[in-house]
């Protein structure tokens, strides 16, 4: 069921975005707030609260949702056909195109990268499957890079998303949401967070959320925990991001005034690990809290490191007495994948089945 919504909020903000950018809604909104009472003992203290976007939809949530209400309608507006696409063997972008491409009517082709071969990653490749996305494996990110140009190349009618979907068009989604959680402040549904916490690689949701910050005049400090390494996030990286973003806005919207020197965010990198989707025994337990916290399984690529740096976070001095706000961008629900849906893997990524787990 379509959420009954006329218009994001960043569209009553800035009204003149609405004649330059198409949209569809996609998200369950507002997600709640709820206090993290129930970790707060493996945490050290209180005054720690969780944003749900983890139930942003019922179909498949995190925070893919709230970009692809940007991203797919312009897809749509642009009367692509098939939306060509790169992740890793677990991509919850991946998935998030593949179950709400199909919504609009879209073929789905798949680029995929090696990482790690955990539990959530071989259901994912098998939801894939299930869920009729073209898999092509791609192997390194050099190779990926390169399969997926010609698998964007190879017909006609096919519309890019990168991974991670970090573009600014995309990006709007998250400014919106700092639009929604602030109506939930100012409605007292909410503390105001001194601290936003949230995993973080291509880092197009981090970028949103503190340029959203600054725009509303806030001196919150989000802190993205750093999933990937620090030559494909960092400083530099993220800036790039930002100021696109920023530029995006201030060039269809008189009414956005340019953000980039007031924003606020740092990066954590102690939660990372050997790389990219490795578990840490901080991350598996940090998986477990998860669980127990939601209800919902957790992972060790995005959800578990989070939550091993919110630990670590939460127990600063630096941060003591501070209200903090984990962004729960975890994806569920997660489609449980059907009984024939091995047999529908190609056999260049067959070895994703019959690798030992590593998690």
């Amino acid at each position: 069921m379509v959420p009954a919504r006329r218009a994001p909020l960043l569209f009553e903000a800035l009204p003149e975005l609405e004649r330059h950018v198409p949209w569809i809604p996609f998200a369950h909104v507002p997600t709640a707030v709820e206090p993290c009472d129930a970790i707060a003992d493996w945490l050290g203290r209180g005054g720690v609260f969780m944003k749900r976007d983890d139930l942003v939809s019922p179909l498949y949530g995190g925070n893919k949702v709230r970009r692809y209400e940007f991203i797919l309608a312009d897809a749509k507006a642009k009367a692509a056909r098939r939306i060509v696409t790169a992740g890793g063997i677990a991509s919850t972008q991946v998935m998030a195109t593949a179950l709400f491409g199909r919504e609009l009517g879209f073929a789905v082709r798949a680029v995929l990268f090696d990482q790690p071969v955990t539990e959530f990653a071989r259901q994912a490749v098998l939801g894939f499957a299930d869920a009729g996305v073209e898999l092509i494996f791609g192997g390194g990110y050099a190779m990926t890079a390169w399969r997926a140009w010609r698998a964007l190349r190879r017909d006609a009618g096919n519309y890019l998303i990168l991974p991670g979907a970090a573009n600014p068009l995309a990006n709007l989604g998250y400014i919106d949401a700092m639009f929604e959680l602030a109506g939930q402040v100012e409605r007292g549904l909410a503390p105001r967070p001194d601290v936003i916490v949230l995993p973080t690689g291509s880092s197009g949701t981090l970028a949103a959320l503190a340029l959203g910050c600054a725009h509303l005049g806030w001196e919150t400090e989000v802190i993205g925990v750093r999933i990937t390494t620090s030559l494909a996030c960092n400083r530099a990286t993220v800036g790039l991001v930002i100021g696109a973003t920023d530029r995006f806005l201030a060039a269809r919207a008189p009414r956005w005034k340019p953000m980039r020197g007031a924003v606020r965010y740092s990066l954590h990198g102690g939660a990372l690990g050997r790389g990219y989707g490795y578990p840490t025994s901080e991350a598996v337990e940090g998986a477990a809290m998860v669980e127990r916290l939601t209800g919902a399984r957790g992972e060790v690529t995005y959800s578990g490191k989070a939550l091993a740096a919110l630990r670590v976070i939460a127990r600063s001095p630096r941060y003591a007495g501070k209200t903090i706000l984990l962004w729960n961008t975890l994806s569920t629900p997660r489609p449980r994948p059907s009984a024939g849906a091995a047999d529908r893997v190609p056999p260049s990524l067959r070895w994703v089945l019959e690798r030992p787990l590593l998690a």
